[in-house]
């Protein structure tokens, strides 16, 4: 009897083994899923450039694959996202005339699957939207009515007057987005203060240029954000990473609207400033000698997630600027936000962390 007893405590001690070991793997994986503390308030997901190579043989306007792995790791979080921010060029340039279906491809691969899961999609402009298009024969802007047909998706209205759809801000929890438009047409009415003469873009029919409507709009909706955290996102950076930074493809273009723009987020207490237009990722806080000479009068987190599957950049980085995180690699942005931080994980198509980094809550100025 004394041998059974024996026998019969260490089975149970064997079995209450096994049951802590069980219990720790379960809370091990379960915070593994989740990515996420008690503290967190919600998830977003950001990301951009989808477009195909249209200059190879033969050219093509969506880069399939990549994408269709990133969005099935999307749909997959475990919590899910309350909204994912898709930041232009879903498809290349000329696609409304030569290959209208693949917009409805690009629409099946990513809008509806993420859609489908009760997801938010909001959607900026890129250059890739007006490259050919950008305004009809009465001057109006033809990009914007293009845009609002085809890629509107859950975007807010709340834009001024003719941007509604491209211009736009939104609230969540504790936490304020917004966005305007990279882009101003050569001729359309968008256009009131660059002349002829001023055009980078000679052979387009559009400048990286955020005009005065749109500035002043987004001052008044700062002037009127009391958020904890303040994103700002639009399609092009401020200061090209690489790829565009001698070609002056980018907000650089204009360095004195480009310091306009910069100065209203820093004076208003704007948290980081998300980007794309350069296929790959890269961070980098900006500041007075970053990049060098800048003469920026405060910082401000830029961040480029650049390619969702876009052909990825093979050009250098710049050499005055310095850079957190420079990665020639597809990616996608994964942020959960709690009441005193953002904590952000960028992934490359096939779920490998390749950044992470935390924006924490400031003491807010007037």
């Amino acid at each position: 009897m004394h041998i059974n007893n024996r026998f019969f405590k260490r089975k149970l001690y064997i079995s209450l083994i096994y049951i802590l070991i069980f219990s720790l793997y379960s809370c091990i994986s379960t915070a593994n899923q989740n990515n996420q503390d008690d503290k967190s308030l919600f998830r977003f997901v950001f990301l951009g450039d989808s477009r195909g190579d249209y200059k190879g043989n033969p050219p093509s306007y969506l880069t399939e694959e990549p994408l269709k792995k990133i969005v099935q790791q999307i749909i997959n979080l475990n919590p899910k996202p309350k909204f994912v921010i898709f930041n232009g060029d879903m498809v290349a340039k000329i696609t409304y005339k030569q290959a209208p279906e693949m917009i409805k491809k690009w629409q099946s691969i990513f809008l509806k699957p993420i859609q489908d899961k009760n997801i938010l999609v909001y959607i900026t402009p890129g250059n890739h939207v007006i490259d050919q298009n950008a305004v009809n024969k009465d001057n109006s802007i033809k990009y914007i009515e293009l845009f609002r047909n085809y890629y509107l998706a859950d975007n807010p209205m709340n834009g001024p007057s003719i941007y509604k759809g491209v211009t736009y801000s939104f609230n969540y929890a504790n936490c304020h987005f917004v966005t305007v438009t990279s882009f101003v047409t050569h001729k359309g009415i968008d256009n009131t203060e660059l002349s002829p003469k001023e055009f980078i873009q000679k052979k387009k029919d559009f400048e990286y240029f955020i005009n005065k409507e749109n500035r002043n709009w987004l001052i008044k909706d700062l002037k009127n954000d009391n958020s904890d955290f303040t994103i700002f996102f639009t399609h092009c950076p401020f200061y090209p990473v690489g790829p565009h930074y001698k070609d002056r493809k980018s907000l650089h273009a204009h360095p004195s609207n480009r310091d306009l723009i910069a100065e209203i987020l820093i004076n208003n207490n704007v948290d980081a400033f998300f980007a794309s237009h350069e296929h790959l990722y890269a961070r980098a806080n900006l500041s007075s000698s970053n990049p060098a000479s800048s003469g920026l009068n405060g910082s401000l987190l830029q961040v480029v997630v650049g390619s969702a599957s876009a052909p990825l950049s093979s050009k250098k980085k710049r050499g005055n600027m310095i850079f957190d995180k420079y990665i020639k690699s597809f990616a996608f942005l994964i942020a959960d936000v709690t009441r005193d931080s953002i904590k952000c994980c960028a992934y490359n198509e096939n779920g490998v962390k390749i950044d992470n980094f935390s924006i924490v809550k400031k003491q807010r100025t007037q």
